[in-house]
């Protein structure tokens, strides 16, 4: 923990060194565009859809900005995969949904479709490589989960009229003629990489860079100001938990955790694992876990390695490209190292600790609520703006997620569960 605070501390270093070497100008949001996967698309629990949408990060800091964010906003039960978890069947239509895309109102009336142009361009499981190459296609639904989610957000109005291009998410952006450009990207590479516990699976640092440094390029070369994102560590997500902190979810003491699982206090255990535990524990017996439960610890260096050099790679192309840098990794590192508080309340990166989803992945409302909050800080010290924080209570008061409570009862030790 100790190593991955000292990489975070250098990073947000180099992030402040090529801030101040940026030239300040205004912040012109007449036109913002957001490029991004998941968590700026705002999913959580599961799924995308308008429940949660409306609470991204970006919506809840262009509402403060007073910017508009056109978003593609789809009807509940939502659609799209989570990384971690099996795949789903494509399947339109699903009850109660009608349109899937949602209609938006104006006034008393329903406009005749949904928005056809959308400034929120985030689609769910878009990788850097993705953003550049992968285009809408006919017909809307497809065997492949990522390309309909593509086709059902990208695909307004390429696949309805004729002679109109079909556009990547970084076509699009640039088709949209952006004043300001969030991207929010490489985060899906990292949470495919963690999931499957293998660092390997991240992109070559040179190639990410290469297409990352062209995507900020080109959005300059049309005078948008650009703000990037950095990289979240997916071990700071609720996904990943120390034995010591699976032992205060599962109600038990670390020493059954590391005894009981054959695990070092280094190691992490993921959500699955997790549900296992519990579900051993309830049964009165601990078993083997199933295979992939557990991140050895080298495995989690290794990850963090990559995830680094990955960012650097963004702090190079954003330095070099006159782009703004908001270190998002290191806020949310901050947040599992020592939670945060909404309103009167205390929450945190701990599975059911009030800022992630049940997907563990994804944050909910009030946990996009602080990442805006935090972004809006950023942008008031950058651009000497007076942007108005959110109200983190409100968000939180009608928030379900943030209230979600860590089982209690009898606290199982190694003696009831046989463990010597």
């Amino acid at each position: 923990m100790r190593l991955r605070s000292l990489t975070v501390f250098v990073l947000s270093a180099i992030c402040c060194a090529g801030l101040q070497a940026q030239t300040k100008r205004g912040l012109d949001t007449t036109t913002f565009v957001v490029m991004g996967e998941g968590l700026a698309a705002g999913m959580a629990n599961y799924g995308l859809s308008a429940t949660y949408q409306n609470f991204s990060f970006p919506a809840q800091a262009a509402a403060q900005m007073k910017a508009a964010l056109v978003q593609p906003l789809i009807q509940p039960p939502g659609i799209g995969d989570v990384v971690g978890y099996p795949g789903q069947e494509v399947r339109l239509h699903t009850y109660p949904q009608g349109s899937v895309r949602q209609f938006y109102y104006t006034g008393t009336s329903k406009t005749s479709s949904p928005p056809i142009f959308v400034q929120n361009l985030s689609v769910p499981g878009l990788t850097l490589a993705d953003s550049v190459s992968l285009r809408p296609v006919a017909p809307i639904a497809q065997r492949d989960m990522k390309q309909t989610v593509v086709n059902l957000i990208l695909g307004f109005p390429q696949l309805f009229l004729d002679r109109v291009p079909l556009w990547s998410q970084f076509e699009y952006a640039k088709g949209l003629v952006p004043s300001v450009v969030l991207i929010e990207l490489g985060y899906y590479e990292a949470l495919d990489a963690a999931v499957n516990l293998d660092p390997a699976r991240l992109p070559n640092p040179a190639t990410f860079g290469a297409t990352y440094g062209s995507v900020v390029q080109g959005l300059r070369a049309m005078q948008a100001q650009v703000i990037v994102t950095t990289i979240p560590n997916p071990l700071d997500t609720a996904y990943f938990s120390s034995p010591e902190t699976a032992a205060a979810i599962t109600a038990t003491n670390p020493f059954v955790i590391t005894g009981g699982y054959n695990v070092t206090p280094q190691d992490y255990l993921t959500r699955n694992a997790l549900m296992t535990i519990s579900n051993q524990f309830t049964a009165g017996a601990i078993a083997p876990l199933p295979a992939g439960s557990v991140m050895k610890a080298a495995t989690a260096s290794a990850l963090t390695a990559g995830i680094n050099a990955l960012n650097a790679q963004i702090v190079t192309a954003a330095k070099a490209n006159g782009a703004v840098i908001y270190d998002l990794a290191g806020f949310l590192h901050t947040v599992k190292l020592s939670g945060t508080t909404a309103g009167t309340s205390t929450i945190t990166a701990d599975y059911l600790g009030g800022f992630y989803s049940l997907d563990a992945v994804y944050p909910g409302p009030t946990g996009n609520a602080l990442i805006a909050n935090n972004l809006l800080s950023f942008l008031n010290s950058t651009y000497s703006k007076t942007y108005p924080l959110i109200p983190v209570s409100a968000v939180s008061s009608n928030d379900p997620i943030s209230t979600y409570k860590k089982p209690r009862g009898q606290l199982h030790t190694a003696s009831t569960l046989g463990i010597q």
